[in-house]
């Protein structure tokens, strides 16, 4: 660690928590100590963890004062993560829906923090969490950050394309505080070659010790270097985040920059859930703040298998998520890490629900998940000029192709591509081309590609 490393980390850190009302210099001492526990004694403090929170709801929030007598249940019958079956799974219409009955009267709103989540299936949840949850969450990211080498203070280069972030960054107080902590910001909603040159005059120029950012801007920004034979860009870590990181990515990510990619994992309305480290056996789960279930048919995965995850916050007790659905598919492991931390492993992360494509299991009799597609719609905008491509699932057998045509583009290409789309997905799929003149990122900021309207896990 520098000396204005250590500055920001030792001194203007502990300045932050007492302005702002947060506690996030000693949530995050915690942190870096829990880590290195035995998966036991992680174990226990989650179910610890489990059970405050579970007792608050019950003792606090009307909805789940309801929910625990329509249930028959006792909060005392919650003893870890593996009772959470005994209560009901919570979706984002719900809470929208019945957001006042989910506040803690233990908590009075003007002390609570309005939330917003980024909206990538286009339905934006507006929750609230307390400043304790804000100092744990933002200190189990800047922990992963750190198993990256970042410590707060590090040059870092950021390319992120969320309009809500955007908006918040322009305001005094958060440019006062990028610009101590050293981390320049880039709007990257619009990345055409002439940004994406600007960008790279940037990086050439900031030399950043960390890139940080959407996973896709990242990978958009790498392949731009390496198609243009720019390799004077070398920092020593390169952070993605808030999209699925893919084998192909990460490849061109690292050739790009030429330094190791540790991918992360968080939601807004949870904070960092898990993380790789450096020896990227899979991805540290939070599990101090977070229990994590991954759900198939109902029941809990195997080892290794998908599972659509559900998330209980430990922290939030202003308003307590509880079995949210997050809308993630994940994998599990049951391995322990040789970094020697303790904590718990996710195998993978798959991606949204919406990633993967609905298909009819002759065999099983019922819609089965196909994917994740990026895969096969990456692998078939290889063959042939397109500049960008979002695939919509509309029906079981239908779907849209939206794209934007690149120089030399013909009507043998289209034709390519639904030969290739065929003989992937059969013969029975019916497609529609529509040329568009701009394809705009979501109004996340999240350059999906495709998008299913159908859910094949449920």
């Amino acid at each position: 660690m520098d000396l204005y490393s250590g500055f920001m980390n030792n001194l203007t850190l502990p300045i932050y928590d007492l302005v702002r009302g947060t506690s996030r210099f000693r949530s995050a001492r915690v942190l870096q100590k829990t880590q290195w526990f035995s998966p036991e004694s992680l174990t226990r403090l989650q179910n610890q963890n489990l059970r405050r929170v579970i007792r608050h709801a019950y003792d606090t929030v009307p909805y789940y004062q309801r929910v625990f007598k329509q249930k028959g249940v006792h909060p005392d019958e919650i003893r870890s993560v593996a009772d959470l079956v005994k209560l009901p799974v919570l979706t984002k219409e719900f809470i929208r829906e019945n957001s006042r009955n989910m506040l803690s009267f233990g908590y009075p709103v003007k002390k609570l923090v309005p939330y917003r989540s980024g909206g990538s299936s286009g339905n934006q949840l507006r929750f609230f969490v307390t400043k304790d949850q804000q100092s744990w969450e933002i200190a189990a990211e800047y922990r992963a950050y750190g198993w990256a080498g970042y410590r707060l203070g590090d040059k870092c280069l950021m390319f992120w394309a969320s309009h809500i972030d955007i908006s918040r960054y322009k305001s005094f107080e958060s440019r006062f505080a990028s610009n101590l902590e050293r981390v320049f910001i880039l709007d990257t909603y619009v990345m055409s070659n002439r940004v994406l040159a600007k960008f790279a005059s940037l990086l050439e120029r900031y030399r950043p010790k960390i890139v940080r950012g959407y996973t896709s801007s990242v990978y958009l920004m790498a392949k731009y270097l390496v198609d243009n034979g720019i390799d004077s860009v070398r920092p020593e870590a390169v952070i993605t985040g808030a999209e699925t990181l893919f084998g192909s990515m990460r490849e061109t990510i690292e050739k790009a920059f030429g330094c190791q990619v540790f991918d992360f994992y968080g939601s807004r309305e949870i904070g960092g859930l898990a993380a790789e480290c450096e020896e990227h056996s899979g991805y540290h789960i939070s599990t101090e703040n977070v229990a994590m279930e991954f759900i198939k048919d109902g029941e809990q995965v195997e080892d290794g298998e998908k599972g659509v995850v559900y998330v209980t916050s430990l922290r939030n007790f202003g308003m307590p998520f509880i079995r949210y659905k997050l809308g993630d598919v994940a994998a599990p492991s049951k391995d322990l890490c040789s970094c020697g931390r303790g904590l718990p492993l996710l195998h993978s992360i798959e991606g949204r629900i919406s990633d993967f494509m609905a298909v009819y299991d002759k065999k099983l009799h019922k819609v089965a998940p196909l994917g994740p597609m990026y895969p096969v719609i990456i692998y078939g905008l290889m063959k042939v000029p397109l500049r960008s491509v979002r695939v919509v699932q509309s029906s079981l057998n239908r779907l849209e192709v939206n794209a934007v045509k690149g120089p030399g583009y013909s009507e043998k290409d289209t034709d390519l591509l639904r030969e290739h789309f065929q003989s992937e997905l059969g013969d029975d799929i019916e497609i529609e081309f529509n040329f568009l003149d701009s394809l705009p990122p979501l109004a996340s900021g999240k350059r999906t590609v495709f998008i299913s309207k159908i859910n094949p896990f449920e």
